[in-house]
């Protein structure tokens, strides 16, 4: 009877918390689940009990007809159920070694095909396309592997991890995450029809290059030096923020946020985007063509809101799979609970930074660094530091000539390491489990997924090297190659391996993008002034990049709302919540209202829902930079990365005994703001 009654109890809590993605559950199986739940209660007892109940009602929820029938679900339970104990740890240890193997394989043969594709080392093929495609994948319902460990590791919610995760041990919540792998399974009759995107738009913004040597100003000078080639946004947003360390940047700033205005409202030139023999005048929005010395006007047609189209069509598709999951299930909502950080506690993390009174002062302070009112991409500001060793035209030198091929950055990465703070071993293992690969722009580093592989990092190199703004990406993607590898190497569990969602990987890689002057050999250690520069930066970040993030979520529910919005619609929607986020929380700094300058970014386009990432991850790493003050850098960032795949909270509070919180980064701020009085 105790037993029954414990079954009923877990049997309500886990349909009220776990029926995440599920419509599948058919009530001709009830009486099965309850009478297999009996026998096995009967067979493995009382210490079994949690694990039964919660096992065979995810089961049900996984099973298909095509599975068998009730009783042969029955059977299925009491020959694959594994109670707890020896057997259940041996399982472990099978699963562990055998994913390790299936997803080290995969990523493998998954970087030979894209190579090409990523790296662009050479003109991409039509064949190149279609071995990129052709990726293996495994159907572990089909084998009914993912059955049996539906069964044998039941899945728990974000919700149960916070509430029960504090007294669970390491090999318990490696049991769970594996648990994890199948908390969900699509049914094929439910599953939408694919929406093909036009092959011009393919690529769109991997390919959206502005030959910046063919920008001219009012008077026709050509503004930027031969073979300057910038990517929207990312190639402009960062040649902005270079400039601010080279003399007389003024006028090239204003021209390149004139071209991320047009590309913003799809005025731009279509002619100017890719290699390209016209010349462009952005201020007035004229094109030339270049006769004998002579540039002579020539009329041109504007981009066809094809970024809208792209942004539109990814917004669409990712919307339409909402058909596989049950009534209320959201793209919105599935990022989120994958992310293990609710939109609410997003949004108000983001707000408290942005409502900040202090925010005023650092504006303030930075009219003063570069002599003159605020502009709107000024919000790009990143020269908070005063280090005046170099000059930037210095700086990008001396990093082509120790740089000059992606073998010599990969060959020196023990010697960074070790500049940082890192032990001699240390230094050597991780930066020899490292491979550097060039791209066309950004940076992004690829995790070894198995003991024997290495963490790939890629970032772009100009024709004569590495130059600083690329280096200072590298240095934040060596911060990523260090959570891989120490999660693929030192963490104690497979199923533990990595970092709770991405603001955590964005956290740990800016701690070592903070120390790149340290890692160059300029400055000699980590400096009191050098950490107030870069709480500064950190907190204008936030408001920055969580004003972009806000402006992405808003975006997205308007489209939720406004299902049946056209392109049009959807453009115009796009560029006045932008406008709307910043009269609220800039215009009165900058002084100028109605400014888009937060609809630029790439990855919003992309539709992934991403951009909230990288402020929260502002937020954690200075949290996690009080947790570091006064301790071995290298001792903490190893400790903290081998916490493991636990909810951000706990994690949190496993690295700095608090939970996530903006206090840490608002503290340092105005800590900041003193020693600059």
């Amino acid at each position: 009877m105790k037993n029954i009654y414990y079954l009923v109890i877990i049997s309500l809590v886990f349909v009220s918390h776990s029926s995440f993605g599920q419509e599948i559950f058919k009530d001709s199986l009830q009486s099965d689940v309850n009478q297999v739940t009996e026998k096995l209660l009967t067979k493995y007892g009382e210490e079994n009990s949690e694990r039964i109940a919660r096992g065979v009602r995810h089961l049900s929820n996984l099973w298909f007809e095509e599975n068998g029938s009730g009783s042969e679900f029955q059977e299925f339970c009491l020959k694959q159920f594994i109670p707890s104990g020896p057997q259940l740890d041996h399982a472990l240890n099978i699963a562990e070694q055998q994913f390790s193997a299936i997803n080290g394989y995969q990523r493998e043969l998954s970087l030979a095909l894209d190579y090409p594709l990523v790296t662009m080392t050479r003109p991409i093929t039509e064949l190149d396309r279609f071995f990129s495609d052709s990726k293996i994948t495994i159907d572990f319902f089909k084998s009914k592997l993912a059955l049996a460990i539906a069964l044998n590791f039941p899945y728990y919610t974000n919700e149960e991890k916070e509430e029960f995760g504090t007294s669970w041990s390491r090999k318990k919540w490696a049991m769970v995450r594996l648990g994890d792998k199948f908390d969900f399974r699509s049914d094929p009759d439910k599953e939408p029809d694919p929406m093909p995107i036009p092959d011009e738009l393919r690529d769109y913004t991997t390919r959206y290059i502005l030959s910046m040597d063919h920008v001219v100003s009012p008077e026709l000078e050509v503004l930027f030096p031969e073979g300057t080639r910038l990517n929207s946004h990312n190639g402009l947003r960062d040649e902005i923020k270079g400039l601010y360390y080279r003399d007389n940047p003024l006028e090239k700033q204003r021209v390149i946020s004139t071209i991320v205005m047009h590309i913003i409202y799809q005025t731009i030139p279509e002619c100017m985007v890719g290699e390209t023999a016209y010349y462009w005048e952005p201020i007035t929005n004229k094109v030339y063509l270049k006769e004998g010395e002579k540039l002579v006007e020539t009329d041109f047609k504007a981009e066809p809101d094809n970024r809208y189209k792209v942004l539109h069509h990814n917004m669409l598709s990712k919307m339409q799979q909402d058909a596989k999951y049950p009534e209320g299930s959201t793209y919105l909502t599935r990022t989120f609970k994958n992310a293990q950080l609710s939109e609410e506690k997003i949004v108000s993390l983001l707000e408290t930074v942005l409502s900040a009174t202090e925010k005023k002062a650092v504006a303030s302070l930075i009219e003063k660094k570069i002599g003159r009112k605020l502009e709107p991409f000024d919000i790009w500001y990143t020269g908070f530091s005063d280090n005046t060793n170099y000059k930037m035209d210095e700086l990008d030198q001396l990093i082509k000539e120790k740089y000059p091929t992606p073998m010599a950055f990969q060959q020196d990465l023990p010697n960074i390491l070790k500049r940082v703070g890192f032990p001699d071993f240390e230094a050597e293992f991780f930066g020899n489990h490292v491979v550097v690969d060039p791209i066309s722009s950004g940076g992004h580093a690829n995790a070894p997924q198995m003991k024997g592989a290495k963490a790939h990092l890629r970032i772009r190199f100009e024709k004569d090297g590495l130059d600083y703004k690329n280096y200072r990406v590298g240095m934040h993607e060596i911060g990523h190659t260090i959570q891989q590898n120490v999660g693929t190497y030192m963490t104690d569990y497979y199923f533990l391996k990595g970092i709770p969602s991405s603001p955590y990987t964005e956290a740990m890689a800016d701690l070592i993008a903070y120390r790149s002057l340290i890692a160059l050999g300029i400055n000699e250690e980590y400096s009191a002034r050098e950490k107030q520069d870069n709480a500064l930066a950190a907190f204008w970040f936030v408001c920055e990049m969580g004003s972009e993030a806000l402006h992405e979520i808003r975006v997205w529910h308007w489209l939720y709302d406004h299902p049946d919005a056209t392109v049009e619609e959807l453009k115009a929607a796009t560029i006045t919540i932008a406008k709307d986020i910043w009269n609220q929380y800039f215009a009165d700094i900058f002084g100028v209202r109605d400014v888009p300058i937060l609809a630029i970014y790439n990855h919003f386009i992309s539709g992934a829902l991403y951009l909230h990432s990288y402020p929260i991850g502002n937020i954690v790493v200075m949290q996690l930079e009080e947790q570091f003050e006064g301790k071995d850098f290298a001792t903490e960032m190893i400790r903290t990365c081998k916490i493991g795949k636990l909810t951000p909270d706990l994690w949190m509070m496993n690295a700095t005994g608090e939970p996530l919180s903006s206090r840490p980064l608002l503290s340092a701020m105005r800590n900041a703001l003193e020693a600059y009085k």
